[in-house]
């Protein structure tokens, strides 16, 4: 790709994040990828955060500090894609980390696509604060303009997968920052993903080249706020696309009610973890995940004893050898889109 190699703005928003900065900027500035620049927002932070971007931005010419009051993470992201000078668009939150190669992975599929492809997402594995690997993401091979399984399932998994076409995120509005002002944070990723998944081909690098860090008191671990977040982008997805079926969104609202129970479980929330599955049981192949996280329960008591897994900046994980996910979703939803009179087909 030496004789064409766009322009990658990997935006990243923090608010106080010196714990994890440094290791995420690490992770940015390492790739592997030649031509890239790195907006930084710091979104009112009152720690050290500035200060550690700041030496950074000293040393390397393409990192940027952008300086806001606290708006909120869609802001953030919001404002770091409008200073961008990039063709190509890639988020990275304050405390993930990426393997490598992302970017360069993720370009070259990019580039192999057609110009109507907006997106182009990868898998996952998620870690801890330490950076211990817990468990890796489902293997999705969804590409097409397939909207309505992006409803059911973020597939993008989180906000530091997608690599996007800067011209699709300005057709769409960027980030929805009133999500925050009704007190609803916590979806704007999928938002995003599902706004552009509306109206461009999405496309897959079949490797896992970030590592999402789970933190017991993130945002994300607020339950009650992540369910009003999800209601409010499907109730906005459906008046967008009145032809939504209300079926669908059904089977999304119980599949997050699913991924809720696992972060109150994470948490040692055990009783809303309990409530959340209750309201799992609606979905079809609830009974299949019973047994999976039996299993997974076993596992992590045996894990104890294993030496851990630990990935840090630098860490070439794609090529490791890894576990199945605790719930192979991708195989789930292959049999249901196998079977167009359970779930919709989706695109090839």
């Amino acid at each position: 790709m030496a004789d064409k190699q766009p322009l990658v703005s990997i935006i990243l928003p923090v608010h106080d994040g010196e714990s994890s900065i440094a290791a995420t900027l690490a992770s940015a500035i390492g790739q592997t990828y030649g031509n890239t620049e790195i907006v930084v927002v710091d979104d009112g932070s009152r720690d050290g955060t500035r200060a550690i971007v700041g030496a950074w931005a000293a040393r390397d010419p393409r990192v940027r500090l952008i300086e806001q009051t606290n708006c909120g993470v869609a802001a953030a992201r919001n404002r770091a894609i409008e200073v961008a000078r990039g063709e190509l668009i890639a988020p990275l939150d304050a405390d993930d980390l990426w393997d490598p190669t992302k970017i360069e992975r993720q370009v070259r599929r990019l580039l192999e696509a057609n110009d109507g492809t907006g997106m182009v997402y990868c898998w996952w594995v998620t870690i801890d604060d330490a950076g211990v690997l817990l468990d890796s993401s489902p293997a999705w091979r969804i590409e097409g303009q397939d909207a309505d399984t992006l409803v059911q399932v973020n597939y993008t998994g989180n906000a530091s997968v997608p690599l996007y076409r800067r011209r699709v995120l300005e057709e769409v509005g960027g980030y929805d920052v009133t999500l925050r002002d009704r007190d609803a944070e916590g979806s704007e990723d999928w938002d995003l993903a599902l706004k552009v998944a509306e109206r461009s081909r999405v496309v897959v690098t079949p490797e896992r080249l970030v590592a999402y860090r789970k933190r017991r008191r993130s945002m994300s671990r607020r339950s009650d706020r992540m369910w009003r977040s999800h209601r409010l982008v499907m109730e906005a997805a459906r008046a967008r696309r009145p032809d939504l079926s209300g079926a669908v969104v059904r089977r999304s609202q119980d599949q997050f009610a699913l991924y809720l129970a696992g972060v109150a479980y994470w948490s040692g929330a055990y009783p809303e973890a309990v409530g959340w599955g209750v309201r799992a049981l609606r979905l079809p192949f609830a009974f299949q995940v019973l047994p999976l996280l039996m299993r997974f329960f076993s596992r992590q008591f045996r894990s104890r004893s294993t030496r851990p897994r630990v990935i840090s900046a630098g860490t070439h994980f794609s090529g490791w050898d890894l576990p199945q996910p605790l719930i192979p979703y991708d195989r789930i939803y292959r049999k249901r889109r196998e079977h167009p009179g359970v779930a919709p087909s989706a695109a090839r």
